[in-house]
């Protein structure tokens, strides 16, 4: 048998022993010693990335859904962020829910992992701004606006919404490098929105884009409202001078 061979045999029985032919050159008693420390090693990288979620299930249904995983999905590196998005992938691509998952789990998969993306992310220096009147603007780089069905925020043992319950969330690193969110309204969350999808854009230009979406107020007042959230925005550095790159 080829080397690829054997060394493909080896990895799936040690993903899947009860559908995969056993090696016949390795002991049982090494084959469960190299099943185990891998099985764990990938069980608490994702464990550590999902906390909330892990939280909601027994011990034992929570294995069993590691372990489907385990079997199923090909991660890409051993890296601990990349088995945390790999694990998301697989739950909203591969995954089966079952009675017993929350409604909400696939949003809260997201959350969980995006709190960790962005406390890891890697971002060039940044230019703070001086003249919101003038300057072209962006969302910093380690700033994520998102709209969610369920309060994903308030998600613990406790709280387990049943019921949609619309969230609007600014999810970002501040400058002590710790992840913090902010919610919002809709109108503020369509105006960064905007500014995430066009960066570059200037308050004036910002609002003259909003304006078509909320014709009931003058554009003189989103003018004068959006000045005073970006410039809060600004403030805390979540709002920035453009850059092109």
């Amino acid at each position: 048998m080829k080397f690829k061979q054997v060394q493909h045999q080896f990895v799936a029985y040690l993903r899947s022993p009860d559908q995969s032919e056993k090696p016949t050159d390795i002991g049982q008693e090494r084959l469960d010693v190299y099943r185990e420390l891998l099985f764990n090693n990938v069980s608490g990288f994702v464990s550590s990335a999902f906390p909330v979620l892990k939280s909601l299930y027994s011990e034992q249904a929570w294995q069993q859904r590691l372990q489907l995983f385990f079997s199923a999905y090909r991660c890409e590196n051993p890296f601990f962020l990349s088995i945390a998005r790999s694990f998301l992938d697989f739950l909203q691509q591969q995954y089966q829910q079952q009675g017993d998952d929350p409604v909400f789990m696939l949003e809260l998969a997201h959350y969980e992992w995006l709190e960790l993306e962005l406390a890891t992310r890697k971002a060039e220096p940044e230019v703070a701004v001086t003249d919101l009147r003038q300057q072209a603007l962006q969302l910093s780089e380690l700033a994520s606006v998102q709209a969610y069905q369920y309060p994903v925020h308030k998600i613990c043992r406790e709280f387990q919404p049943e019921e949609a319950e619309a969230s609007f969330l600014l999810i970002h690193r501040n400058a002590d490098d710790e992840v913090k969110f902010i919610a919002l309204n809709q109108l503020t969350t369509l105006l960064l929105q905007i500014l995430t999808q066009h960066p570059g854009l200037t308050l004036v230009e910002l609002v003259t884009e909003l304006v078509p979406f909320v014709p009931q107020l003058e554009e003189s007042q989103l003018l004068s409202g959006a000045e005073q959230i970006l410039a809060n925005f600004a403030e805390k550095g979540i709002v920035r001078a453009f850059q092109a790159h």
